[in-house]
């Protein structure tokens, strides 16, 4: 049995986390860490834990085999760097850090023990993205010139810091998403790390090379957490990127999700809402094949060349991927880790690059991060 700890018990930790932990057949939770001693006893209570600490070290020293970690943004290298050294493989909820200093130093640290750093993008595990990514990966869909993506969330009281998100009762205490997390903008709290950083995950996963140059518009609350985003990357290899996203989205509405990537073959779709997975190639038709019809006013389209059947909710988001490959690399198998912290690496570099620009108003070199 894999023994896992989790650093920063919230709400997401005991939503999800906990409640898979618990059903999964190959692990348990050896105990959590968090600041409210109530919050602790309500969830050794509820999931029958080792032991619920205030200390990182404490947890430590029970003999973790991984751990996850569900801190606060601005705290997650220094937690997980804790748990690396002390031989654990590691699941860092996303963004990865908040600064593109952090996240090299994390990178570094994981190459020096030996230990799997993953980053929590469930949604680069569905079968939406996995296909798109393999598609690309071995070269049918071409070489990448430009990505573009969307997505939208309903989180303006999380990030107002006049509300919370989601309420959960265990063990005689409620469990509701910190506003110290997401409504702090120097914290790494805004839509941009807590919500783009999804939407770069997958599109990050589609072309690989590294951001050069970011310039971003963002919208504030009245707190200075961004809350609306847009922002315009330079790749080193050429590919252009828009990436955006808000969190005005009405409650109760699904969360849309769309990445788009062009090539010099033709173009990926992916879209988590709509569950849509398909490809288009110009080598397969010219133009004299499928003429435009007399009195049509738009060119209505064809049948995609290559695509994915789909189910109903293929496309939500689960983190089922992320814990999964953390339990695997545990009990030494060489599952594909579908966001290694390589990926999380530049996923920051353009987070930190879009935060930097929206403020100054101008471009920013990565290199200059």
């Amino acid at each position: 049995m894999v023994r896992i700890g989790i650093i920063g018990a919230g709400y997401w930790a005991a939503y999800f986390y906990l409640p898979a932990i618990q059903a999964h057949p190959q692990a348990y939770c050896v105990g959590v860490v968090r600041r409210n001693r109530t919050a602790l006893k309500a969830l050794q209570r509820a999931f029958n834990l080792e032991i619920a600490t205030t200390e990182v070290s404490e947890l430590l020293a029970e003999g973790c085999d991984a751990i996850i970690v569900a801190s606060s943004h601005i705290r997650h290298r220094e937690h997980a760097e804790q748990a690396l050294e002390a031989g654990c493989h590691v699941l860092v909820e996303k963004p990865m850090t908040v600064t593109l200093r952090d996240a090299r130093a994390l990178l570094g640290t994981g190459q020096r023990t030996v230990k799997t750093r993953t980053v929590a993008y469930g949604w680069n595990y569905t079968g939406i993205a996995t296909w798109a990514i393999d598609l690309v990966a071995v070269g049918t869909a071409g070489r990448a010139t430009a990505i573009t993506g969307f997505m939208a969330s309903s989180l303006v009281p999380l990030y107002s810091g006049t509300g919370g998100y989601g309420k959960l009762q265990l063990g005689g205490f409620e469990f509701e998403a910190s506003q110290e997390t997401y409504a702090i903008s120097r914290e790494g709290g805004g839509y941009t790390y807590g919500q783009l950083s999804h939407q770069l995950g997958i599109a990050l996963s589609l072309v690989q090379s590294e951001p050069k140059e970011v310039f971003a518009r963002t919208r504030l609350l009245s707190n200075g957490v961004d809350i609306d985003v847009a922002a315009n990357v330079e790749f080193e290899d050429g590919v252009i990127g828009s990436f955006s996203g808000g969190g005005r989205l009405p409650w109760g509405t699904r969360y849309p999700m769309e990445v788009r990537l062009s090539t010099d073959k033709g173009a990926v779709n992916i879209d988590m809402e709509r569950e849509r997975a398909d490809a288009y190639f110009s080598d397969k038709y010219d133009t004299s094949s499928l003429p435009l019809e007399s009195g049509d006013q738009a060119f209505r389209g064809r049948g995609p060349d290559a695509y994915l059947p789909l189910n109903a909710n293929d496309g939500l988001y689960t983190c089922n991927g992320p814990l999964q490959l953390l339990i695997d690399r545990c009990l030494g198998r060489e599952t594909v880790d579908r966001a290694p912290a390589e990926l999380g690496v530049r996923a920051v570099a353009v987070m930190e690059g879009a935060k930097r620009s929206a403020e100054i108003g101008q471009p920013v070199q990565v290199s200059e991060l």
